[in-house]
């Protein structure tokens, strides 16, 4: 008898499934033309800032740039803009206190192959060793 109401709970069940699928695919009037309706393509893609660590090569201040040599040897631009907030850990900070040879980290948005935004500096300063770490035994 449990079978017999399974079976008929699952016949009814599967019946169901095509009118509302049918019911779905109804498509609703247009009631605005199609050219008023913005592209994908017509709205600019909003590129997400992406971190950063680099070694400062050269610097520009009077431009707000600076560059990192690449291991292959090319030269990458970093660029500040007006926006880019510059801090050393939580303390503000100003451009003109990072040095050639200094480590900056933050976040960048990618501008061309060779030329980066900056969009934040969280630290700058020499190269920190991390911590080694205790062997247990």
């Amino acid at each position: 008898m449990k079978k017999l109401l399974s079976i008929i709970a699952l016949t009814a069940l599967v019946a169901g499934v095509p009118s509302v699928t049918l019911a779905a695919k109804k498509s609703a009037p247009a009631t605005a033309p199609a050219a008023a309706t913005p592209s994908p393509a017509a709205t600019p893609a909003v590129a997400k800032p992406i971190p950063m660590h680099s070694q400062v090569t050269t610097i520009d201040v009077a431009g707000k740039s600076f560059t990192h040599k690449n291991a292959d040897g090319k030269e990458v631009k970093f660029v500040l803009t007006d926006k880019t907030e510059v801090k050393q850990g939580k303390a503000d900070a100003k451009f003109d206190d990072i040095k050639v040879g200094d480590w900056v980290s933050g976040l960048r948005i990618k501008k061309s192959d060779t030329e980066w935004e900056v969009v934040k500096i969280t630290k700058f300063g020499p190269l920190e060793k991390k911590a080694a770490k205790t062997e247990k035994k």
